[in-house]
């Protein structure tokens, strides 16, 4: 009895400290930095599943938690369903109904067709722009707006999805399914006749612009990047050609800036270099610094080659001084064709041409420009003027000019308000 209650206690003793060595072995494994590993992985397939789903819904138009499409839904659907929004905002040509609480928000155009839906989902907060390349690759386009920058894919014909990032938290704020086919719907109704006459011209030339005019207009609505107006809203946008120079650019910018009104500059990329004190300063006092080629030249009169030229060469040129790539181009002469309409496109642009021609290359008096706007002003107008030596008249007329579209409570502001179209890329 006594050796068996020593087999016993030995037995015991060897069972306790196998257990305590399984233990230790156990609370080791749970130490090392293989166990965070895999929980890293598991992190990783649950981003990458949270795109994927993303994806799959930006096809029907749709975000995780609404079942309201940028496809086929309209803003009365939602409203009957969801209620009021708690605000509407408008941009450009559309408006958006913001409902904070379910961190969604609807754009709508006017027909009240909905063609962005945005969902700010905190669980968008885990993603960065690195995940997101993993899962898509390369965006088709990069741009950015204030603090954040956007990544565009496109993910069918219709639907583009666009990841907003904070340049801050490097996270996604939120997401937008944009269908731009219905953004178009009011480019596709509301055309203007391009506008403005000169004493000067010859009867022959006369008649070529009118010419000229007529087809740029009908070519402008097989082409969803061309744009001669804006939307039928009281708003107007001044743009001014063929800048920078010594004297004149500089002296437009003063102007506007008294009177607090954004201006729309198409510079030549010849005249940035010989001037980048007043490309910045146009950037720095809020206006758009546009492309209007390197050499100012038809564009439809050169070989694709020398074309892609003129639109990079003053890209970078701008880009070297105010830190942004332009994404509107303005073809010298208005000159388009659907070669230039292709490569500009395929460049990330988009072409802004006019609806009111104040003829200031022609005519050299100031009531004369004037009265080209203020007889035949409307809403949407894109208002031509230039900005070089010879228009000293220019600057005359556009403090009378601005201050009856002010009496007229018309809103004076930049192409991408406008037109609800990225300035830059």
């Amino acid at each position: 009895m006594i050796l068996r209650a020593i087999l016993v206690m030995i037995f015991s003793l060897f069972f306790l400290a196998a257990c305590e060595s399984e233990n230790k072995s156990i609370t080791q494994k749970n130490d090392m930095p293989q166990k965070q590993t895999e929980l890293t992985e598991k992190e990783m397939d649950s981003v990458e599943l949270l795109l994927n789903e993303i994806n799959e819904k930006a096809k029907l138009g749709l975000v995780e938690e609404c079942e309201f499409s940028a496809l086929d839904s309209t803003i009365d659907q939602v409203k009957s369903q969801w209620g009021e929004p708690d605000k509407v905002d408008t941009a450009g040509s559309g408006y958006y109904a913001v409902y904070e609480k379910l961190g969604i928000t609807f754009g709508y155009n006017e027909n009240g067709q909905i063609f962005d839906v945005r969902s700010y989902s905190a669980d968008l907060q885990t993603i960065t722009f690195e995940w997101i390349k993993k899962s898509f690759g390369d965006p088709v386009q990069q741009t950015e707006f204030k603090d954040d920058n956007i990544y565009i894919y496109q993910v069918n014909e219709h639907i583009q999805l666009k990841f907003i990032i904070s340049k801050e938290s490097k996270v996604v704020d939120h997401i937008s399914v944009f269908n731009q086919k219905k953004t178009n719907l009011e480019k596709e109704n509301y055309y203007l006749e391009i506008k403005g006459k000169s004493n000067q011209l010859s009867p022959t030339a006369w008649e070529r612009m009118l010419k000229w005019r007529e087809q740029i207009v009908h070519f402008s609505k097989g082409h969803d990047n061309v744009f001669v107006n804006g939307p039928n809203k009281k708003m107007v946008a001044l743009t001014f050609d063929d800048g920078p120079d010594s004297e004149v650019t500089s002296a437009v910018i003063d102007i506007l800036e008294e009177y607090d009104v954004i201006g729309n500059f198409f510079f030549v990329g010849n005249n940035v270099k010989k001037y980048p004190e007043v490309v910045k300063k146009a950037f720095e006092n809020g206006h758009l610094v546009l492309n209007h080629t390197y050499n100012h030249i038809d564009l439809t009169q050169i070989g694709n080659g020398e074309l892609r030229a003129e639109i990079e060469k003053t890209e970078a040129a701008i880009e070297l001084i105010i830190g942004k790539k332009p994404a509107m181009i303005r073809p010298p002469f208005g000159e388009t064709d659907d070669q230039v309409v292709s490569i500009s496109k395929e460049a990330g642009y988009s072409i802004v041409l006019w609806s009111i021609d104040t003829l200031d290359w022609s005519q050299k008096e100031a009531s004369n420009i004037v009265k080209n706007v203020v007889e035949n002003v409307r809403n949407g107008d894109i208002i031509l003027m230039h900005t070089t030596l010879e228009q000293s008249e220019t600057l005359k007329a556009l403090p009378m000019m601005i201050e009856e579209l002010q009496k007229r409570n018309i809103e004076m502001v930049g192409l991408d308000t406008l037109l609800d179209v990225e300035p830059y890329k």
